[in-house]
């Protein structure tokens, strides 16, 4: 639930609490007040606004001397990239002193753009071969270098773009060294680490970003290896695996989570980064799962894919993982209502592919499993109170439903009856649920009258 949701909803509980004489008049006073002390979304803007104008001026820095290339000497060149290198992490350590934390991270972010700067230039200066992987390897280190030395949030965003930028340029062909590899997870490694040790919202999606390019990576150069599908096949075994993998991210995110206050012991970051692996793994879901509708009713896949799917132990792997997880949140909180209609959720977005897979052709069975998939997805962001799910849920809902009313499912006749009959199952389902929430409520009053 974002601050404004929960905001609005704790001032209708407060007033609520209040008239029933839960709340006395002090309480209340003393709750507003420290809600009015919590930053709110407003008193990030001038960090929003520095951070911007500090990328502005690195790239400002850039063009000057882009602008001024044959004018310019090559040592002064040099030498003006090395002391303003020097001066921003000076600059940056004197603020860290002082606890000027944000303004200390924006010049290590400046020093590290000027870093990449400084590798540009050096490369044209001295006429080095063109090398994109080996000059994204050396920014990403190098990015890393200052997030960890610094405690810099911003180097970490930029050790994670470079890092993905390196794996977009050794993967085609996707056919890794042992050292590229070993390399890969080292950087992954780094960036989860720090994130963890030091978090924010964009170094976390762009290090579940990474992480995804780093799965893909791996999984496209084994598929390779193995020679098992030809090319024009593998989009249809990578659907499988990018909705197993978002359901891996979405399960374990949300049982790593949690639901206590944030800690000092680091246990509030990693129940951050965990919370934006379960979104984040909502919105593969639910891309993965749009993307099946769509080429389940453009493209026909061929038995072969059938075949050798079975034989692709990575998506074996990664399923496994994601059923530990959810045997694990059952164990936890066995009678969990969101675990149940998440887990239903997780099942109905693999079995999208799947059906794509197993039974080709089949295009009204795979219209109902995606809005079955992308309804649930939608539940379950509601009773986990989630509303990032709900909202791709919902998304992700609407284009579906724009796409089938565009695509005739079957016949005309047929597009009619689909709806009619997806429509009286929502209904019929929001009539039992609130039902059984009239109960449930009806217990409880019970319960706390005894």
């Amino acid at each position: 639930m974002n601050r404004a949701s929960y905001l609005k909803q704790l001032e209708a509980d407060l007033a609520r609490w209040s008239a029933k004489g839960w709340i006395g008049a002090d309480g209340l006073a003393q709750i507003r007040a420290e809600i009015g002390q919590a930053p709110s979304g407003w008193s990030r803007l001038p960090a929003l606004f520095a951070g911007i104008g500090t990328i502005c001026l690195a790239l400002a820095v850039a063009a000057f001397v882009a602008a001024n290339w044959e004018v310019i000497p090559r040592p002064v060149k040099l030498t003006g990239i090395a002391v303003l290198l020097l001066a921003a992490h000076g600059f940056a350590a004197a603020m860290a002193s002082r606890g000027q934390r944000l303004v200390a991270d924006l010049a290590t972010m400046f020093a590290t753009l000027v870093f990449v700067s400084g590798l540009a230039l050096v490369g044209q200066i001295y006429h080095l071969p063109s090398d994109w992987a080996g000059g994204a390897l050396l920014v990403a280190i190098g990015a890393l270098a200052a997030a960890w030395l610094c405690g810099s949030r911003s180097s970490l965003m930029v050790a994670a773009v470079a890092s993905i930028a390196w794996l977009l340029w050794i993967g085609d062909p996707p056919r890794p060294t042992l050292a590229e590899v070993v390399t890969a997870l080292a950087l992954l490694a780094a960036c989860l680490g720090h994130v963890v040790r030091m978090t924010s919202f964009a170094g976390r999606w762009l290090v579940l970003l990474l992480l995804t390019a780093v799965y893909a990576w791996l999984f496209a150069a084994w598929l390779d290896i193995n020679y098992l599908l030809s090319s024009s096949e593998m989009e249809f075994s990578i659907l499988l695996v990018g909705a197993a993998f978002g359901a891996l991210l979405l399960v374990w995110g949300h049982l790593l989570s949690g639901d206590e206050a944030q800690g000092d012991d680091g246990s509030g970051d990693v129940s951050a980064l965990a919370r934006s692996a379960a979104s984040f793994g909502v919105m593969v879901l639910v891309g993965i799962v749009l993307l099946t509708l769509i080429i389940g009713f453009t493209e026909t896949v061929s038995d072969e894919v059938a075949r050798e799917m079975p034989h692709v132990w990575p998506l074996h792997l990664t399923l496994a993982a994601m059923l530990a997880g959810l045997v694990l949140q059952a164990l936890r909180a066995p009678a969990s209502r969101p675990l149940r209609i998440v887990a239903a959720a997780v099942v109905l977005s693999v079995a999208c592919p799947a059906l794509l897979v197993f039974l080709p052709g089949n295009t009204v069975v795979l219209a109902s499993f995606t809005l079955a998939a992308l309804v649930a997805i939608s539940a379950a962001g509601s009773t986990a109170s989630q509303s990032g799910w709900s909202f791709w849920g919902n998304l992700g809902l609407a284009a579906a439903l724009l796409y089938l009313l565009y695509e005739t499912v079957g016949s005309l006749l047929g597009q009619s009856v689909f709806f009619f009959v997806a429509g009286l199952l929502l209904v019929a389902v929001a009539i039992v649920s609130a039902r059984r929430l009239r109960k449930s409520s009806a217990a409880a009053a019970g319960e706390g009258a005894q």
